[in-house]
């Protein structure tokens, strides 16, 4: 009992420290957004000093005439300055590839064109990058520029690491200018020659659970049934139409007729893979931490149940479609989930729309109590569930009241430490453990 009294104290922590975040974070005045960007502009607090001057200038003494000429021709040339020098800029923003994971480096180029015979200092690339869109925000920068020449076109290369999935830009990006006194920012569209894809990453797994199936398919696991592939079952008598390359030459010269060898076949397993996105829709960040690192999940099933020939049917939101095999299957499901955004409505109905005769339904969600409600009662011995959440929700299990059993999630995975980990892990014991509930 001494031994759980640190972890269990280290849990409340760890709550109370992502309430506390959440708590920072969160906007309890939005309609005075509007005031309180303007004062983050320096020229406001610029235009309060020129009208200070001014009044007294007029009524106390003519020396504060200086200062207000000085305020206004500082506020002219910071406002008037970047404006000039966006009017003679061009330019255009492309990647190297369509296709990323998350937190994978990629090379962008990016092509500027000075029509001024001046140089332009202190140009920055922003918006549609990272998940803060603050232009005050410095992070929101993908890339800095502090000298492009005059009268020429040049190109520069850089490397943009995506935080999270989606397609980039996910806004129009801009090229801004403040120099040089960084009172007022002007700004420019930038043209993108492509975009960029980004995936959710995906956990390495190495074995699946036990599925049986006899789905014969020309690309799938052997199975000892008659066929063409794999190894050699069995001796029999040639038939008309076997190819001559599977005599037996040996059996052939015995027996003084030809003999054939007979091959294993191939067969697909039916698996269906269900993320519940109405379980992990919300806008606050430990929502967004859950939704992300439960499409890391089912990007990951997906990927494994499919590298071992798995016939996998994806659904989500009412949605629903077969991986095909090979590279185009995956990149397919890889594409759909870097767009993904659940909807609140949406989620599961019903029990999942499968019956007995399905091999295995494995569910992506965060409440053991839903998964439960949506395991049909013919599938209950082939229903999986992977619950991503908080320890203090993915912590125990919770009885099937209809089966009169304790029915534990099949994988409980903690969102607030290392999930890749816990997956790798708890997956491998599982499938060894040929996908028995534990």
């Amino acid at each position: 009992m001494r031994g759980l009294m640190p972890a269990r104290m280290l849990r409340a922590l760890t709550n109370l420290r992502l309430r506390a975040a959440e708590m920072g974070h969160y906007d309890f005045c939005p309609w005075a957004n509007r005031y309180v960007y303007w004062l983050k502009q320096p020229i406001g607090w610029l235009v309060a000093g020129a009208l200070a001057s001014l009044l007294v200038a007029l009524m106390v003494a003519p020396q504060a005439w200086f200062a207000f000429g000085a305020l206004v021709a500082v506020m002219m040339l910071g406002v008037v300055w970047p404006w000039i020098s966006m009017q003679g800029l061009e330019a255009t923003l492309g990647f190297d590839r369509r296709r990323c994971q998350e937190l994978e480096p990629v090379s962008m180029r990016l092509t500027v064109r000075n029509r001024w015979p001046w140089p332009a200092w202190g140009l920055v690339v922003e918006r549609g990058f990272f998940e803060s869109e603050d232009p005050t925000d410095p992070t929101s920068a993908v890339t800095a520029l502090a000298r492009v020449p005059g009268w020429s076109q040049s190109e520069y290369a850089f490397v943009f690491r995506p935080e999270r999935r989606g397609v980039y830009p996910q806004a129009p990006p801009v090229f801004a200018t403040g120099f040089p006194f960084g009172i007022w920012s002007r700004t420019r569209p930038i043209p993108t020659r492509n975009r960029l894809i980004v995936w959710p990453q995906t956990v390495p797994l190495t074995s699946v659970p036990v599925i049986g199936g006899n789905h014969l398919t020309v690309a799938g696991s052997p199975i000892d049934r008659a066929g063409d592939d794999g190894d050699i079952l069995a001796a029999r008598f040639y038939r008309e139409g076997d190819s001559l390359r599977r005599i037996h030459w040996a059996h052939t010269a015995r027996r003084d007729t030809l003999i054939v060898c007979e091959r294993q076949n191939t067969a697909r397993r039916r698996v269906i893979a269900v993320l519940d996105g109405a379980a992990f829709a919300g806008s606050s960040l430990s929502d967004q931490r859950r939704l992300d690192w439960a499409v890391r999940v089912y990007a990951s099933v997906c990927r494994e149940l499919h590298a071992h020939h798995l016939d996998v049917e994806c659904r989500w939101d009412g949605m629903s479609f077969c991986m095909e095999p090979g590279p185009s299957g995956l990149h397919r499901l890889l594409d759909r989930l870097a767009e993904y955004h659940p909807e609140p409505l949406g989620g599961i109905r019903g029990n999942l729309g499968v019956s007995g005769l399905d091999p295995l339904v494995v569910l992506i969600t965060r409440d053991q109590r839903s998964a439960l409600r949506f395991a049909p009662a013919p599938t209950l011995g082939k229903f999986r569930s992977i619950l991503v959440d908080d320890r203090a929700s993915v912590a125990g299990g919770v009885g099937d009241r209809a089966a009169g059993t304790a029915v534990r999630a099949w994988i409980s995975l903690d969102s607030s430490t290392d999930v890749t980990g816990q997956l790798q892990h708890q997956w491998g014991k599982r499938c060894h453990d040929n996908g028995r509930n534990n």
